[in-house]
């Protein structure tokens, strides 16, 4: 038992810790903006019924008898062929060597457990032996970006990717899975054009950075356009080193998801 518990608190540090080294930052005087909410694009979301297009992502790692699970994650459905659904995510958030990866749908239940001791809780075990198995099917080279799938008999949604980038000013919308809060809603703007970021954590993307609120579980989240299309994939963002002030966030726009997608359709080995 003491064991178990041990277990939990590990995969659940490892998971902040990972996400810490994405997020982090220069400090910096900002509205951190996570009470934004815009109601047009809200409504229109909630019609749109894209919301299980949205996927969660874990690490399975066995090590000496162990397990351990970090790495948590958000993705996006891009693709269905039958009962495969490929989905982008954040490169980083699949990168644990020799782990089996876990995607989880707005269709599963995500019970908790109290850690004795701890302000914290966890996801109990039966949650993660009820989630799908994936595979990854493309880790781009030029950015901070993978393809993953997954299959199962629910009927999920498909997101389209934007023809265009966003331009600074444009409203936009993040889903994704912050600090276990499934499948958020966060708003805010584009506030620069195209930059290098990443490059000191091993994860260099071309990038916009945006106002919307993130935080650790946030990377490989989708950022939506007004027009409910996949306007960006979310690689992580920067806080104050205290973790206390949200900075922004940085979204890889359309035009990098083509490419990453593009570079996929001429390299990828399967009959899918």
């Amino acid at each position: 038992m003491k064991r178990n518990k041990a277990l939990r608190i590990v995969r659940f540090l490892m998971l902040i810790t990972v996400g810490c080294l994405l997020l982090c930052g220069c400090s910096s005087d900002s509205n951190d903006g996570r009470n934004t909410v815009y109601e047009d694009m809200r409504e229109s979301f909630h019609k749109s019924g894209l919301l299980s297009c949205n996927i969660g992502i874990f690490s399975r790692t066995e090590k000496e008898g162990s397990v351990t699970y970090g790495e948590g994650g958000s993705g996006v459905i891009f693709k269905r062929d039958g009962r495969l659904y490929y989905a982008l995510t954040a490169a980083h958030v699949i990168s644990v060597e020799g782990a089996k990866l876990l995607v989880f749908t707005v269709n599963t239940a995500m019970k908790t457990e109290d850690v004795p001791g701890a302000l914290f809780n966890v996801l109990s075990y039966d949650v993660y032996d009820a989630m799908y198995s994936a595979e990854i099917v493309y880790v781009s080279s030029r950015d901070d970006l993978a393809v993953i799938r997954f299959s199962t008999n629910e009927d999920l949604s498909v997101i389209q990717v934007a023809d265009s980038d966003p331009q600074i000013g444009d409203r936009i919308m993040c889903i994704g899975n912050p600090q276990n809060d499934w499948f958020a809603l966060s708003y805010g703007r584009v506030k620069s054009g195209m930059e290098r970021f990443g490059e000191a954590q091993g994860f260099p993307s071309n990038a916009m950075r945006h106002s919307a609120y993130i935080q650790v579980g946030s990377s490989g989240g989708a950022a939506l356009n007004e027009q409910m299309q996949l306007v960006g994939v979310v690689p992580g963002g920067s806080f104050s080193f205290d973790g206390k002030t949200f900075r922004y966030g940085v979204l890889i726009p359309a035009s990098e998801i083509r490419l990453c997608l593009d570079a996929w359709a001429d390299n990828k080995t399967d009959s899918k």
